[in-house]
């Protein structure tokens, strides 16, 4: 029996880059964040089992928001400004108490290499999240420059798929919405040069 052909499968993702960042409902549209070196997404899935006539009979999954962080290699002045972390004062820059959550949407690229076929990269947005203050440690250099890094961590609350016209929710056949945490483009995609441009609305598919 011969082994099917993998050639074009995705074979490993690396590297992250060209970080951007949308604040909703605000002028200004999509700007540059700072030097992105390490991105995580954690999926919080939880699973409610049911019981009846002593054995489990199905499971209730719980989906309601994906939490991570966006490493940078410094802190970002501009965007603390736009999501309410820190504001200018008359003799330098006041971090501030943090009063409320600011929804923003950010996005970023990353290669990936398919079987066969050369390195590509691949865009993808955050939908809807809102971001913590970073923590911050410093180290004196020794015989070396000792760097610091910095972690936004972020709540991912998504947004509800649009039908294919892109003007009303899109609901299945059980009468469901659905709920996209993360968009990606991929080359040959439509809109794919013009990804990172704007945040994407998220469409179910034509059939």
């Amino acid at each position: 029996m011969s082994v099917p052909s993998k050639t074009g499968k995705t074979l490993v993702q690396f590297n992250v880059k060209n970080a951007v960042y949308a604040v909703s409902g605000a002028s200004g549209g999509v700007k540059p964040l700072t030097f992105m070196n390490t991105f995580t997404k954690d999926r919080n899935v939880t699973v409610k089992n049911l019981y009846g006539d002593g054995e489990l009979q199905d499971s209730l999954n719980s989906d309601r928001s994906i939490t991570g962080a966006i490493g940078t290699t410094a802190r970002d002045a501009d965007f603390e400004k736009d999501i309410g972390l820190a504001e200018a004062a008359a003799n330098g820059l006041a971090e501030i108490a943090v009063k409320s959550s600011v929804r923003i949407n950010f996005g970023f690229e990353t290669e990936y290499k398919e079987k066969g076929l050369p390195v590509k990269t691949k865009k993808v947005w955050v939908l809807n999240a809102t971001v913590t203050p970073p923590n911050e440690s410093l180290t004196q250099n020794q015989d070396d420059i000792t760097e610091s890094t910095f972690d936004y961590n972020y709540t991912g609350y998504g947004e509800n798929m649009k039908d294919s016209d892109g003007t009303e929710d899109y609901v299945d056949e059980n009468g469901m919405t659905v709920r996209v945490y993360t968009l990606s483009c991929l080359p040959g995609d439509t809109g794919y040069e013009t990804f990172l441009d704007s945040v994407p609305v998220p469409k179910k598919a034509s059939v």
